[in-house]
């Protein structure tokens, strides 16, 4: 037979899951990972705030001070982002080790999007600077031969125009 907790950490009574929304635990469920932990080792469970703080630049921690640790942060009840009303009041519906399984692929999707995009954004980037670049190179052209047709012009009007090479008109 299963109890009922709140999701502040409480155990509660049948009736009360009608009223509140309630997680079921199988008492074998405890027994089992007590008997796991009590047959082999704490030593993952407490390995786990031990690389946290280690990783955190704090000093190392004892078993006892990594286990205080542990019942401080899940006395706390279930947090929201844990909570699945949907799934939590009934056996066999949980998907803890399937979304477990899919962490890695989740990670390794996580950074290729990442690099795609960053990688897209520099290609963006380059191929606005190209064409930033070939737009200003393009509207330098266009006024070199702008000027270029003035100077010309400027030139043909002064080399064809028979006033200003001999002062008069010819007829």
């Amino acid at each position: 037979m299963g109890k009922y907790y709140l999701y502040n950490g409480k155990q509660v009574g049948f009736v009360r899951k009608a009223i509140d929304e309630v997680v079921l635990v199988e008492e074998g469920w405890i027994s089992e990972v007590q008997n796991h932990f009590g047959k082999k080792t704490h030593d993952q469970l407490l390995a786990i705030p031990a690389t946290i703080l280690k990783n955190g630049g704090f000093p190392p921690v004892s078993r006892a001070q990594s286990w205080i640790i542990l019942l401080e942060v899940l006395n706390k009840g279930v947090p929201e982002a844990l909570r699945d009303v949907d799934v939590d009041e009934k056996i066999g519906k949980g998907t803890l080790l399937k979304d477990m399984a899919k962490a890695p692929l989740r990670i390794a999707a996580a950074t290729i999007d990442t690099t795609a995009a960053a990688t897209g954004a520099v290609v963006g980037a380059a191929a606005s600077a190209v064409s930033s670049t070939a737009e200003t190179t393009l509207d330098v052209a266009e006024g070199a031969v702008d000027i270029v047709e003035d100077v010309v012009e400027d030139v043909s009007d002064a080399v064809f125009d028979e006033e200003t090479v001999d002062g008069e008109g010819s007829e």
